[in-house]
Parts: C-alpha cells; structure tokens; sequence
C-alpha cells in the first residue's frame, strides 16, 4: 500500500394544537392557567460533549521552519499538485480500521513527497480532529495492533517500522492522540527524527 501511495502509481484504494372557540363552547380566553413546573431532568443542566477542535486552516502552518528545511533537504516538497490531484483519496496507513476511521471523517491531509511524480520515497500525514470518545477508539486500535509505545508530548505516541518491507524499502507509521487531534503518519524511505514532535508542538503550542 505504501508503495503505490508514494511510488508513480497512485494507491487504488462515519404540539398538541391549543383548544378552539368550537361552536357552544364556553368563552375561557380570560381563564388563567398556571403552568405546569418542567420536570427536574429538564430544568437541571445536562453537560453538552466536548467539541472537536477545528481542522487546521492548511499544512503550511504545521511545521516549524526548520522541519520545513531538513525535509526539503531530501528532495520533498509539500502537497505539491501532482499529489493533490493523485492522492487525494489515498490513506497510506496498513490497518484497514484505522484507514476507515480517518475517511469517514474530515481530516487535513498533508504530503511530503517529490515534485515530478512518485519516487518511492515520502511522508504522509493525517490530521484528524477528535473527540474524547474517539480518542479513546483510536488508541485502543493502536494498542490491539502491537505498536510500540512511548511517552512522549503529554500522551502516548505509537510507532512501529520496517528496515525492509515487502516493496523491498524502509516503511514506518508514528501515531499520536493529542489535544484533541490525531496525527497519523506513515513515511516510506523518508523516517524523519523529531517529524510528529514538530507538528504537534507548532499547532498545540
């Protein structure tokens, strides 16, 4: 799957109507009649669920400049027309479920990849705002998978890789749950250290 998503072929891939004046009916227009008191289940305050955080206005703001920098010292660029165009449907992750979850919701998808066309080489990154209830779907998911785990960012951040994968290159995911969003990254050829830590600091403080 990762392949395709960053080789030259594109990866193929939630009122009771009030009484009238009826004919010999009495006048009771001057009548007044005390409202009932609401139950007590109504009138105390139900706390509303917390709300989403919005989805970042774009990906240019994401990455600190010197991130900007190191990744386009390897020859990428971000987003570039050619991946718009291409990979715009594509989630590059290996877990059905988890790919799933990310297109049944709006999310920012952001592509470090080459600017003629597919090289083999690239990061993808999905960010994919969440509820509290999510949050806690998603992390299952990723603890059940085998991932490993590091404390990191003030939540658990989730990492597996590949030295050799079956497309015969280096490929990895790097998963964080924070602030309300999910960064989920899935690199091929192109592991970058301190890559998630970047993002999440930029857009969370």
């Amino acid at each position: 799957m990762a392949a395709s998503m960053f080789g030259s072929e594109p990866l193929a891939q939630t009122a009771t109507p009030l009484p009238g004046d009826a004919a010999g009916e009495p006048d009771t227009a001057e009548t007044e009649v005390a409202p009932e008191p609401l139950p007590s289940a109504i009138v105390e305050s139900t706390p509303l669920p917390a709300a989403k955080p919005p989805i970042p206005a774009g990906c240019e703001s994401l990455y600190s400049p010197s991130m900007v920098a190191q990744l386009q010292g390897y020859g990428v660029v971000l987003n570039p027309a050619w991946a718009r165009a291409e990979l715009a449907e594509t989630v590059s992750l290996e877990d059905p479920e988890l790919v799933n979850f990310v297109t049944s919701r709006p999310n920012l998808q952001c592509l470090w990849v080459t600017p003629g066309g597919g090289s083999g080489m690239g990061i993808e990154t999905r960010i994919v705002p969440v509820t509290a209830e999510e949050d806690a779907v998603v992390q299952a998911r990723l603890a059940n998978l085998g991932y490993d785990r590091i404390a990191e960012l003030g939540g658990t951040r989730y990492v597996f890789g590949v030295a050799g994968s079956e497309f015969g290159a280096a490929y990895g995911e790097s998963h964080i749950v924070v602030g309300g969003y999910w960064f989920a990254t899935s690199w091929l050829e192109l592991g970058i250290t301190g890559y998630t830590a970047d993002m999440v600091t930029t857009l969370l403080g």
